[in-house]
């Protein structure tokens, strides 16, 4: 009944997203959907398919002429996208229909909520993806439902903040947008109404699973039809089922990064602190030096991922200096890397995709949140499944090199290191065993083919 099942998949146009939403459309192959990737890009270009036609690609212009910046304004952005799909996403539908194979679902990102009323209006179910943790949208619905207020400036809010099965939240654990309302308003309202339709949603899903976030998840499932069908990463790295990998092979890598595992390869296990702050941060030159200080300081051994925009930034003669303790590089497989033996630790901005990689892979961390939902993350990391530390920011946000060599030193040589690693290797086997056949997020997967079905 499932073979051939057609399901459309739209991310909103950023790698955070696009990642995870890929290889949930990988998953819906292996249980014989047939799911349609729609990319929305400033270079568009002809469909095309992967490996063993299991999923087909449909990249749709984003709005913008060649030559135009995309990011000079948010809500010109956001009303281009917006103009783009809704012209292009019922002209593929309808084609769909009558090529005799009918869409039956349009899994669409949580931040692009007007997409509901689009999939309704053309016969499909909707199914919402929140890309990010329950313990994220929960605080988010509280915004929008009115019980939790936003103060115009950092300096009106209240010394803490109370939301079911949390632990208390203070300013800094919050997601930034919510400690100052002035700061991004934009950026606000779309992660608030991401939750503006959310009572009329058919199908609910996250990259998150059950055993993660158990308490909340009560609460949430009493309130829509949720299902947790994370972690979304490529099998290969949860249950070592490489098989299904090369089978559905979906990957966003276009090339493989071996001076990163060849330097690794050379390294004691567990000796190696990994850094990487992804796409959206950027550090400013004098963060750049302590953190460079410090992580020579710590005397570790450390593979750092700094873009080429950004090495301008680095110390001079910092390489030479460090010697063979360090390796910089412009661009790492990520995954590859976390999995590697060598690895000890990873200092992430805690984004949400690093976040939950680190928790499947049972690497401890070092949480350096810059905005939007990474200080939640990270208090969840250090406080909550207790996988990592946080570091201790001044009231600027500035973090000196002292407190680098301070976390780097706790999680990989303290006592407290120890329960830090037991830790992180519980919710490694939590997370593969959500995944593997006959677990939570497997199940919720099913569940989610028979409703499509």
């Amino acid at each position: 009944m499932r073979e051939g099942s057609h399901v459309i998949v739209l991310p909103f146009p950023g790698q955070g997203h696009i990642t995870p939403l890929s290889q949930f459309c990988k998953r819906l192959a292996s249980k014989g959907l047939k799911p349609t990737l729609i990319l929305v890009s400033d270079k568009p270009s002809p469909p095309y398919k992967t490996e063993k036609d299991s999923i087909t690609v449909f990249p749709i212009s984003n709005g913008f002429q060649e030559g135009e910046d995309p990011l000079q304004d948010l809500d010109d952005y956001m009303d281009r996208v917006e103009t783009s799909i809704k012209k292009r996403l019922p002209e593929l539908i309808q084609d769909m229909k009558l090529s005799g194979n009918p869409p039956k679902a349009l899994v669409y990102d949580s931040t692009m909520p007007w997409l509901l009323d689009v999939a309704h209006a053309h016969g499909l179910s909707g199914a919402a993806f929140f890309t990010q943790p329950w313990l994220v949208s929960a605080i988010y619905y509280h915004v929008f439902k009115g019980s939790f207020f936003v103060p115009s400036t950092k300096y009106g809010h209240s010394t803490l903040a109370s939301f079911p099965s949390f632990p208390m939240l203070n300013a800094n654990d919050l997601p930034s947008f919510l400690c100052e309302s002035s700061s991004y308003p934009n950026i606000l309202r779309i992660v608030v109404d991401q939750l503006s339709n959310i009572d009329r949603v058919d199908i609910v899903l996250c990259n998150t699973f059950d055993k993660l976030e158990e308490k909340l998840l009560k609460w949430v499932k009493s309130m829509w039809p949720v299902l947790n069908i994370g972690p979304t990463l490529p099998s290969m790295y949860l249950d070592k089922r490489l098989s299904e990998d090369k089978k559905y092979g979906f990957s966003l890598f276009t090339a493989k990064s071996t001076e990163c595992i060849e330097w690794l390869n050379s390294k004691q296990p567990s000796s190696v602190v990994y850094v990487s702050f992804g796409s959206l941060v950027i550090l400013n030159e004098d963060q750049m030096m302590e953190l460079a200080t410090g992580l020579k300081q710590s005397g570790c051994f450390f593979l750092w991922v700094v873009r080429e925009t950004e090495t301008n930034k680095i110390p001079k003669n910092y390489v030479d200096e460090t010697g063979e303790k360090g390796l910089i590089v412009s661009w790492s497989p990520q995954l590859e890397v976390l999995a590697h033996k060598s690895v000890g630790c990873f200092l992430t901005h805690c984004g949400w995709n690093s976040t939950l990689e680190g928790l499947s892979l049972g690497v401890p961390m070092i949480g350096m949140p810059h905005w939007t939902d990474q200080p939640t993350n990270a208090k969840f990391v250090e406080d909550v499944w207790k996988v990592g530390v946080r570091v201790k920011a001044e009231a600027d946000g500035f973090v000196r090199r002292e407190e680098i060599v301070r976390c780097v030193g706790e999680v990989m040589e303290g006592e407290k290191g120890k329960e830090i690693r037991k830790n992180a290797e519980k919710w490694k086997v939590l997370a593969r065993e959500a995944v593997s056949e006959g677990g939570s997020s497997d199940k919720s997967i099913d569940e989610f083919v028979s409703m499509v079905c």
